[in-house]
């Protein structure tokens, strides 16, 4: 028996003009108006990330360290008024670039400085991002609705990106850059003009000023493998990489408009350390989460669930006749250029690759719609498997003797892991009834799962990942017009959440005693493994403890 081929579209036949155009098919303007209008705003994806953005805003605080760190930052540079240069506790802070500080402060000046705007900007940039790819589907595929419609329902389904969806952090914001600056690439493939190379140049300026030279990793493999792909940059060679090299420039501009002014007023170990030790030493050795060439590998499973565990996804992305398709091998160098030139970098953490997960989001929504859906098969019941073993390994875990396990495991509500056993049955259920399944309902079970866990995680640990309950009790010490200083090492957990106007004072244990002299009523904040006080030979009595997530944050006095 033949096997039909599969005809996929030339990327030389791509259209400028966006596919939803055409409404042809309906009676009257006003018919053809509101489905256009209907589509282009997908109002389930919308609902499906108000949903998980509730729930978030109910449950998370700033955690400590990350994010009170980032907070701190944009308040001193609110409370300093110099934009350029950002500070932590009066030292210029070269770790990150201003973006997302300067986006923080323009929430603060648009609706006051509150936490919850801190929570929203990483949302906000996600929701962006889930219209962006569907955008960016309709550029790839003009025509092909069903994948442009699948596209962001597979990005918000895929679990380490819905993770990292409500966290006060800088990878949302630069996947957004990134989405900004290909689209671009795709839009120069149809037509060579500086109109086109333009989001390029403004994605790759402003992935500068969000998280620095990693943007290139994103942007440049797309770009400089353009003849792997694109038609246009095969006929075209010169004028491609000219053009491609001017927009790369103007970006480049764009990230040293900020850097070059900033370095000259903060000083050459400013300027040294953010353009040399923080690019090129996590590269090659990193200060920080350092791992080996295959530690994402052993994260696949987790980084692609749950489209790791549906083996209909990898047999349809598998197929050699899908990959005839110019567009998704532009996907697929972007996604695994990416994996390749992340796994080479010393420093590895998971969300890291969250800029690349629109790559594979794409490459599946295509894969996907080249074929008919098909009868359920046993296959398809395994992700749902998965997510009731997670329920039932989270139920079980306090009872397995000679396990060193977290706090928050042994303090998990027990609603958080039957919710998780529920989610997976209902998924099982559901589609033996129907006899069907499709991306929708797996995304639709991992935004449970999201959810659930992310109401389940902060019920369980109390107060233990946020510094709220402390910062409560540090202002009364303050309003009082006692002093409170800091033991140890210090990441700016207090500046944003205390409102300081001035740097924390920070002491290391050899200083101890001569500040209690100096300050009688004083109270030092410190860190221990254990509940109790700095040290016995100075009868410090202790005012206020809580958990810090796997340790102890103490409050004492004299």
């Amino acid at each position: 028996m033949k096997t039909a081929k599969v005809k996929v579209p030339s990327f030389a036949a791509f259209q400028d003009r966006c596919p939803l155009d055409n409404t042809s098919q309906f009676p009257g303007a006003t018919a053809g108006a509101f489905l256009k209008l209907a589509t282009l705003w997908q109002a389930d994806i919308f609902i499906a990330w108000l949903f998980l953005t509730a729930v978030n805003l109910c449950f998370h605080r700033l955690i400590p360290l990350d994010e009170t760190r980032y907070a701190s930052v944009a308040w001193e540079m609110r409370i300093r008024h110099d934009f350029l240069v950002p500070h932590l506790n009066g030292v210029p802070y070269h770790h990150k670039p201003p973006l997302l500080f300067w986006i923080d402060n323009l929430g603060w000046t648009l609706f006051g400085v509150n936490e919850i705007w801190l929570l929203l900007v990483s949302p906000l940039c996600a929701l962006a991002s889930l219209y962006a790819i569907r955008y960016l589907s309709g550029q790839l595929w003009p025509g092909n609705y069903d994948a442009m419609r699948k596209a962001p329902w597979l990005l918000l389904g895929s679990l380490i990106w819905g993770t990292y969806l409500n966290g006060s952090m800088f990878d949302m914001l630069l996947g957004l850059c990134v989405l900004l600056a290909l689209t671009g690439l795709v839009k120069s493939a149809k037509r060579l003009t500086w109109r086109h190379w333009a989001p390029y140049a403004l994605g790759c300026g402003l992935g500068l000023l969000a998280k620095g030279p990693v943007v290139l990793l994103h942007i440049l493999p797309p770009f400089l493998l353009g003849m792997l792909w694109s038609e246009t940059a095969r006929k075209n060679p010169a004028k491609w990489y000219l053009q491609g090299g001017a927009a790369l420039t103007a970006g480049l501009l764009i990230g040293l408009a900020w850097a070059v002014p900033a370095a000259l007023c903060a000083g050459d170990a400013f300027g040294g350390t953010l353009l040399w030790h923080q690019t090129a030493d996590r590269v090659v050795n990193s200060f920080a989460h350092r791992r080996p060439l295959w530690w994402y590998l052993e994260w696949a499973p987790v980084i692609l669930f749950p489209w790791c565990f549906w083996p209909r996804c990898w047999q349809a992305v598998c197929r050699r006749e899908l990959f005839r398709d110019p567009a998704v091998r532009f996907c697929a160098i972007w996604f695994f250029a990416g994996i390749i030139g992340f796994s080479a970098i010393s420093g590895k953490q998971v969300h890291y690759l969250l800029p690349l997960m629109p790559a594979l989001a794409l490459l599946m929504s295509r894969a996907l719609t080249a074929r008919a859906p098909a009868d359920l098969r046993i296959g398809d019941f395994l992700p749902f498997i998965v997510i009731c073993l997670t329920g039932i390994l989270l139920l079980a875990l306090p009872a397995i003797p000679g396990l060193k396990l977290y706090n928050w495991v042994l303090n998990r509500k027990l609603w958080w892991p039957l919710l998780i056993l529920a989610t997976g049955i209902a998924g099982i259920l559901l589609k033996t009834k129907t006899r069907r399944l499709t991306p929708y309902s797996l995304s639709v079970s991992v935004v449970v799962l999201l959810a659930s866990s992310l109401a389940g995680f902060f019920s369980s640990t109390g107060n233990a990942f946020h510094l709220n309950d402390a910062a409560a009790q540090l202002q009364k010490y303050l309003k009082a017009g006692e002093a409170i200083a800091w033991v140890g090492d210090y990441d700016g957990q207090f500046l944003f959440l205390l409102r300081l106007k001035e740097p924390m004072p920070v002491l290391q244990y050899s200083e101890i005693r001569q500040w209690l002299t100096d300050h009688p009523k004083g109270h030092l904040i410190s860190l221990n493994a254990a509940p109790m006080p700095l040290g016995k030979k100075l009868k410090m009595k202790i005012d206020y403890i809580q958990p810090y997530r796997e340790e102890w944050l103490i409050v004492q006095s004299l």
